[in-house]
């Protein structure tokens, strides 16, 4: 929001302000800058020139020599300009003069003829040209009326202006006006606020003659007024309008239209002009859009709409999108005679979804969209009323159409002197509070020595509760102000078992050389698609989004698998040739479709890597080691070919006792081409809240061993479909109780093996914790072990 500090002025005098000061202190109490322009700065020797003669430059046909009277002199100057005329007050650089950008003007000859000076146009002063009046956009600034020639430029024209651009909050719509920004700076600065027309009511008077509304959707417009001018003259807006409007960003056009764009941003009231003898049967519906029902709006596009939209239409046809833009059929032109003025409130849930669906949003829609009060639509109409009777733009007729069945009323909000210790941590009186928040407009109800009651300004859409009060308390005492206290507690919170949990893993996986990412939690539902997993029912059932940003943030993920890869293929198509990470997050599965209640909301760990890490053994790794963090034994790896993600063949679920809780593999090669990786990639997913079910952080102390181990090897030929687990629940199986541990440390396959097999070789340790054991009490179950392997098998010992 864009607030000229003139313009300001005019609502509450702060003009003797330090521009560095009004800010701070603004931003102290709330409202957050992006920072000053001053039109003036780096400007100098810019005076008010008038026009004496103009004549062709006899060498040049796109020349002119102009004789222009700057007060001490009359001084020539050469300029191609074609908009100027002889009688003309403009703004001359003199020679010597800095203009916007670091420009020195200097005495110049073009073609032959001594030039003293420059006439400026507005870019040269500062200005964009998406603001620049379309008469001024390839020429020189005309000054509207007389000026005494030679008078610094600045000091009577109100161009030089500074302006503070605010950042507007969502909560906070009432501040995207003048009128919003002045109620800040009187409370800040205890300031006198210049009062404006507020009155709501209005006499009908002949304006029901002109036109007549229906509003046949109530519910998504509260209100909707207007009025009416007859026989119009469209011409350029005064000066200063057009200079106030500029400033603040807007591009002015003409005497109708600028009036509403004045009147919107120094009210925050969105505002809309017809032109009445466009409107069929001079009667206006406000109505839903008929399914597929089409129309060119202001900017020259159709547009198609559905049942979901809300139009403005005539009798036969929609001449407008309700709070968004209006239709190219009913625009302002120069053969306009009579217009209806549209001052009126639409729901902003509607309205923001229809700005986001047809990809249109305007400075109407974002003040809509955001919340507007009911009751400024009167504020608004008093004021247009006002201007455009003070600019003779025709004939206005006697009446205001008003249709506002529902009208808006002040809520009451409580408020305690222990609420606002608790909160803020200071102690103020009732009568301390009070002084704060009325200066905000809120009105004292009831008071007593330790809480009051305030009516709340329907402008104040954010105030709900009492924590909406203390927050205004907080703000206009003056953030700065609050001391730096510790909580009044001598408790200090520690880490619940679930947090532990997930530190332990965190900690181990970063130290494991693993990044960590974050992901969002709404994704496309076609991210299940691209990892071929759309006849999974598991996660193919979404909890959808009633207002999503768009279709690939519409559902709530049910997988962190599809986020992951998306990662994983940004990092290597811009040019990351190794990567491995993780991601600890949270997915949601809906308890019933459609949805009733709130849904299943599951932590879940997904890991991957792909390049010099991507390897199934060292993911495997990875998983063993976050099972002995959390105290995991009883966990095991199942071969499996189910999952349509990876790679058949090489892929295991993974269980904790009968309990299944992920899964790991090489991503299935469509899969890894529907991301754009090229090669290996090897991910992992676990149920995270069962790893914390079946965690034990307990330590239990195990004195070393008393008695010597023995350590056999077992080196045998297998088929290739025999799979370690397979092998070593046998061993296990089989060990007898004095078998402590089993590791994989030997696979092998090569020309001197069969065709189909592979050889494994095992290290087995046994150990008793009574006695020294003898060869023969190792032998007998490693023999077993042996037939075993074999007879079930079909192992050959090597």
């Amino acid at each position: 929001m864009k607030v000229p500090v003139s313009w300001l002025d005019k609502h509450v005098k702060i003009n003797d302000l330090d521009i560095k000061f009004l800010e701070e202190r603004l931003i102290m109490s709330g409202s957050n800058t992006e920072g000053i322009k001053d039109y003036a700065e780096g400007i100098s020797k810019v005076v008010i020139g008038h026009v004496l003669e103009q004549i062709k430059h006899p060498d040049a046909d796109t020349l002119f020599v102009l004789q222009i009277d700057v007060g001490e002199e009359v001084v020539q100057i050469v300029t191609g300009a074609d908009n100027v005329s002889v009688g003309d007050y403009v703004p001359v650089a003199l020679v010597g003069a800095w203009l916007y950008g670091g420009v020195k003007i200097k005495r110049g000859k073009l073609r032959g003829l001594i030039s003293n000076g420059m006439l400026c146009s507005l870019d040269e002063l500062g200005f964009e040209r998406s603001v620049i009046p379309k008469a001024f956009d390839n020429g020189i600034y005309i000054l509207q009326g007389e000026y005494t020639p030679g008078d610094n430029f600045y000091d009577v024209v109100n161009l030089g202006d500074k302006v503070i651009e605010f950042e507007i909050t969502p909560n906070r719509p009432d501040c995207l006006s003048i009128e919003g920004m002045a109620r800040e700076a009187k409370a800040t600065f205890n300031r006198e606020r210049i009062a404006v027309n507020d009155s709501n009511e209005f006499e009908i008077g002949r304006v029901k003659d002109f036109i007549d509304v229906e509003i046949l959707s109530p519910e998504i417009c509260p209100r909707y007024a207007g009025f009416v001018i007859q026989d119009v003259n469209i011409e350029p807006s005064p000066q200063w309008m057009q200079i106030h409007l500029m400033l603040a960003g807007v591009r002015p056009i003409n005497n109708i239209v600028d009036v509403t764009n004045y009147v919107m941003l120094e009210m925050g009231q969105p505002i809309h002009p017809f032109d009445l003898d466009l409107v069929d049967e001079n009667k206006i519906f406000v109505r839903r859009a008929d399914e597929g029902e089409k129309m060119k709006t202001l900017d020259s596009v159709e547009r198609t709409f559905t049942n979901d939209d809300l139009l403005i239409a005539s009798a036969k046809k929609a001449i407008g999108i309700a709070g968004v833009m209006g239709g190219e059929n009913t625009e302002i032109t120069d053969n306009t005679k009579n217009i209806f003025v549209e001052v009126a409130n639409f729901n902003k849930t509607a309205l923001r979804l229809t700005s986001k669906r047809i990809g249109l949003r305007t400075e109407a829609s974002s003040r809509y969209e955001k919340g507007v009060d009911p009751n400024t639509v009167g504020k608004a109409i008093n004021r247009l009323l006002e201007l455009y009777r003070s600019m003779n733009v025709g004939v206005i007729v006697e009446g205001v159409l008003d249709i506002y069945p529902e009208v808006k009323k002040s809520i009451e909000v409580p408020i305690t002197v222990k609420e606002v210790k608790r909160i803020l941590g200071i102690d103020l009186t009732t009568d301390e509070i009070k002084d704060l928040l009325t200066k905000l407009e809120f009105s004292v109800v009831s008071q007593d020595d330790q809480s009051l009651l305030f009516t709340i300004p329907t402008f104040r859409l954010d105030i709900e509760k009492e924590i909406d009060l203390v927050e205004e308390v907080a703000r206009m005492y003056g953030y700065d102000n609050i001391p730096v206290t510790l909580p009044s507690t001598t408790l200090f919170g520690e880490l619940n078992y679930h947090q532990k949990i997930e530190k332990r893993i965190r900690d181990m996986l970063v130290a494991s050389e693993l990044y960590e990412i974050s992901t969002y939690s709404f994704v496309s539902p076609t991210a299940i698609n691209k990892i071929n997993r759309e006849d999974d029912s598991k996660i193919n059932q979404f909890v959808k989004l009633i207002n999503p940003l768009g279709e690939e943030y519409s559902v709530m993920r049910t997988t962190l698998l599809p986020n992951m890869l998306e990662v994983m293929a940004r990092n290597y198509n811009n040019g990351n040739v190794n990567m491995s990470t993780f991601e600890l997050g949270n997915t949601f599965i809906p308890k019933s479709l459609p949805i009733t209640e709130l849904p299943i909301e599951k932590k879940s760990l997904c890991m991957g890597a792909y390049g010099e890490k991507a390897d199934f053994f060292i993911i495997k790794g990875l998983v063993e080691l976050i099972m002995k963090q959390i105290g995991i034994t009883d966990y095991s790896f199942v071969k499996s070919n189910d999952v349509k993600s990876y790679h058949p063949g090489r892929t295991a679920e993974i269980f904790i006792g009968a309990d299944h809780v992920g899964i790991i593999g090489e991503i299935h090669p469509k899969v890894a081409e529907n991301y754009s990786i090229d090669g290996k990639v090897v991910t992992a997913e676990l149920d995270f809240e069962m790893l914390v079910e079946f965690s034990n952080l307990e330590s239990r102390y195990s004195p070393v061993p008393k008695y010597p181990s023995i350590q056999r090897d077992i080196a045998i030929l297998v088929k290739e479909n025999v799979t370690n687990q397979e092998i070593v629940d046998i061993i296990l199986a089989n060990g007898g109780n004095n078998l402590v541990s089993v590791k994989l440390f030997d696979v092998y396959r090569g020309i001197q093996i069969l065709a189909g097999h592979k050889s494994v070789a095992y290290n087995l340790i046994f150990r008793s914790d009574k006695k020294t054991l003898t060869d023969e009490e190792v032998q007998k179950p490693y023999d077993k072990i042996i037939r075993v392997l074999e007879n079930e098998l079909d192992a050959s010992r090597r």
